[in-house]
């Protein structure tokens, strides 16, 4: 061979070899930008065709459910129908050619096609065949890429390039494959989504409905106790004016048995006029009527008069109330509204305490801007678990001697109305000698000092 000859061979195999690398580059290009694997089967099928230089080209999936291989559409040189026609039993394949032990199948001769293929063959007419396995990480079997009718036959050179398509196509396909889950699983997600926020949205409906309902029937409730209560306050002063002058001998002496029972009748009557103005209080706080007029108050005052008017209460039940004052700054509130926040709780306080115990009430600086007021008793104690329900309306706690002290369950639910009205705080713990302390904050009056 003369050199000008060689020296031209070897040009012309370094172009087919540059051809050849392009061609791979533009095929990896194309696996690495693709999700929809549908879409790029026709394209790539033809690439490495004219690659190869043969006539027909066809990617087969492997379906591990029924163990079969699947043609995929479209490919090249192929109808599509026979494509989409062409499913073909691994095991038969593995029959035919054993890839894992031979590796590549090439045949160049129609009568080397195994007798087990040439029914799965027949309507694609071909005279030659070559199959490269499409193996994912060495062991998992993605499907296969089958060329057919190359003139002149497949070389070694044509095996190698189908080689490194197979190994960038196993790839390229299980990404799709994940890419394909994922996407389903985020509509799936989406859908959910939707479906979930639709529920939340009509239950929020239904919620803001049976919100309204309950305010518009509260304020009827409302509504209802205020006017009973005051359509009450009425007659129950008549029937406690009646009693006070039957029980002052304006009609004439009484006797013992009489007096015992108009003094019950009056008792009861008093009580009763209590929970009907605190019945009316709550309406009105909870309308929003409440209106304060604060002014800067003495504590010791303060305190020394409401517990002034309950040491008869106390005494009657043998009950010690004593007083803590130390100097502190006045209080900025209303006076009346204090003065029914201390009676309350001392009230309560003296109703829950047991024969022969103990009352007291303690007042002192709080930090900046606050005083601090605890009423304390002896009685048997709040459970932590219920702290915060004493507040509730018409709820009430304890036994005192075996039974439930007298009451409209009112008082500490008004008490913390008019503290919060005030813009302090009240909570409960438990008290230094058994029993319970209620802790109130009021806001001292700006700039005092002690």
């Amino acid at each position: 061979m003369s050199p000008v000859i060689a020296a031209l061979a070897r040009l012309l195999g370094r172009r087919r070899r540059y051809r050849e690398l392009e061609g791979l580059h533009e095929i990896s290009q194309a696996f690495a930008a693709m999700t929809d694997i549908q879409e790029t089967y026709g394209r790539l099928t033809r690439r490495i065709a004219e690659l190869i230089g043969a006539e027909k080209c066809v990617i087969s999936l492997y379906d591990p459910v029924t163990r079969e291989m699947v043609g995929q559409a479209p490919g090249y040189g192929v109808p599509d129908e026979i494509i989409r026609d062409f499913r073909h039993h691994i095991d038969t394949l593995r029959a035919a050619w054993n890839f894992w032990r031979r590796g590549p199948m090439v045949q160049n001769h129609p009568d080397d096609f195994h007798p087990a293929l040439r029914e799965y063959l027949a309507p694609f007419r071909l005279y030659n065949l070559t199959v490269v396995p499409l193996v994912l990480e060495g062991r998992k079997l993605v499907g296969m890429a089958s060329m057919g009718n190359k003139p002149g036959g497949f070389s070694h050179n044509d095996l190698r390039l189908l080689t490194v398509f197979a190994a960038q196509a196993a790839v390229a396909i299980q990404n799709a494959r994940l890419y394909t889950h994922l996407e389903d699983a985020a509509h799936q997600l989406e859908a959910k989504v939707r479906e979930r926020t639709a529920e939340l949205e009509a239950t929020y409906r239904e919620l803001a409905a049976s919100h309204a309902r309950l305010r518009e029937l509260d304020q009827l409730k409302s509504d209802f106790l205020g006017n009973v209560s005051h359509e009450l306050r009425t007659p129950l002063a008549s029937i406690k004016g009646f009693v006070d002058n039957l029980l002052d001998g304006v009609t004439g002496p009484l006797s013992d048995k009489q007096r015992h029972y108009l003094a019950r009748v009056h008792d009861n009557a008093d009580r009763l006029t209590r929970m009907v103005s605190d019945l009316l209080d709550l309406t009105r706080i909870e309308a929003g009527k409440l209106e304060l007029l604060p002014q800067a108050l003495d504590v010791g005052a303060a305190v020394a008069e409401a517990a002034e008017g309950l040491r008869p209460l106390a005494r009657a039940r043998g009950i010690r109330l004593a007083l803590e004052l130390g100097a502190g700054p006045p209080i900025w509130g209303d006076p009346d509204k204090v003065h029914q926040i201390l009676t309350n709780l001392v009230s309560n306080a003296v109703k829950f305490t047991p024969a022969h115990g103990d009352v007291g009430i303690a007042a002192a600086p709080a930090g900046p801007g606050m005083v601090r007021l605890e009423v304390r008793d002896t009685g048997p104690g709040i459970p932590a678990e219920e702290r915060e329900r004493v507040f509730d309306k018409f709820y009430q706690v304890g036994r005192v001697d075996g039974e439930r002290p007298s009451g409209g369950g009112l008082g500490l639910t008004i008490a913390r109305h008019l503290v919060e009205l005030h813009g302090g705080r009240i909570w409960v713990e438990d008290g230094p000698r058994g029993g319970s302390t209620f802790v109130v904050l009021l806001p001292a009056v700006v700039g005092a000092t002690p």
